[in-house]
């Protein structure tokens, strides 16, 4: 009896740096978390409730990727609107930050979702954030692997759903190479004043802050829109989450980011005519929704790298915005 009980010990206490590591992981995300993380915890206090904006009860909501967040500024729109853009995010994320906001706080008056094109095909960040930064559920995070992989997603390939669970028990193996990059609580400082700027900001980042940029973004080097399971999968959910806004009476608009002339002059025929025509059949099945289809083309001078606009070009097309949509009473 003796030794069983001493073995016992033994194995508590041996296992107690994986509980050390993995509490610690709970508890101090913003001490080891990327610069990304900020964003993506904003969105995510919104979401549940904990943080507001102004005129919560008339509250519009920005949903979409970096470009989203990056483009539009609340600030000069509206006290009710709140950008819950974040880098990489897909409709798969939007999807489920709309319907928990729902959830919590009732639906919103306004939704405006804004992706690139090609997150349209493409989960490029779906571990490293998504996952990473646990923006959805455990449960969701399953039932996102069992439909992704009926549609043979390759992100599912190399991550399953053993990793899944690795990184929702928080365990070593996942978190462990940024405990050691950040030395434990080396970001804590810097993500802390990432997001007060982002909760002042009510969500808008620039990521390029060039005063121009003539660089190529990745859709122009595209010849047709990737089909594959991925791309099935995004289909999936931006058809849930445009009847998420029409069931709850949500007024809601689909905009397209502005590209650089440098990217937009170089875009295939053939791959602009098939994405223009995969965004006007969902215009075609919700003929509640407002959908704008065409790219619009900005000078390179608006563009801080080769995907989003600087300052000056979030300012441009804000105030191209809100001549549309906020004066013109759409």
């Amino acid at each position: 009896m003796k030794n069983a009980v001493r073995f016992a010990i033994k194995c508590i206490l041996a296992m107690l740096p994986l509980f050390a590591v993995t509490g610690y992981t709970c508890l101090n995300p913003m001490g080891y978390m990327d610069g990304e993380y900020p964003s993506w915890h904003y969105t995510k206090m919104v979401q549940t409730g904990r943080e507001m904006p102004a005129e919560a009860e008339n509250a519009a909501l920005i949903l979409g990727d970096s470009r989203a967040m990056a483009d539009l500024v609340p600030s000069m729109i509206g006290e009710n609107y709140v950008n819950l853009g974040v880098g990489g995010a897909t409709s798969i994320e939007m999807y489920h930050t709309l319907k928990d906001y729902i959830e919590v706080n009732g639906a919103p008056k306004r939704a405006v979702i804004m992706f690139a094109p090609f997150h349209y095909s493409y989960m490029d960040n779906y571990e490293k954030r998504t996952m990473y930064f646990h923006h959805l559920t455990f449960r969701e995070a399953m039932e996102l692997y069992s439909q992704g992989s009926s549609y043979n997603a390759r992100v599912f390939e190399e991550f399953d759903r053993f990793d899944i669970l690795s990184m929702y028990l928080r365990l070593p193996d996942s978190y462990l190479p940024a405990l050691i990059n950040s030395r434990g609580n080396g970001r804590y400082d810097s993500n802390m004043k990432l997001y007060e700027e982002q909760r002042i900001k009510r969500g808008h980042a620039l990521y390029g802050t060039k005063d121009g940029c003539d660089d190529i973004n990745y859709e122009a080097s595209y010849k047709e829109m990737d089909r594959g399971g991925e791309h099935l999968l995004i289909t999936y959910y931006f058809d849930r989450l445009l009847k998420l806004c029409s069931e709850n009476g949500i007024d809601t608009i689909v905009l397209q980011p502005p590209m650089n002339e440098a990217s937009y002059s170089r875009l295939d025929e053939g791959y602009v005519k098939e994405y223009l025509s995969y965004i006007e059949k969902f215009a075609n099945d919700n003929p509640d929704i407002l959908f704008e289809s065409v790219i619009p083309c900005y000078d390179n001078a608006y563009f801080g790298d080769s995907s989003h606009l600087n300052g000056k070009g979030a300012a441009v097309y804000t105030e191209e915005f809100i001549e549309k949509y906020i004066k013109q009473g759409q």
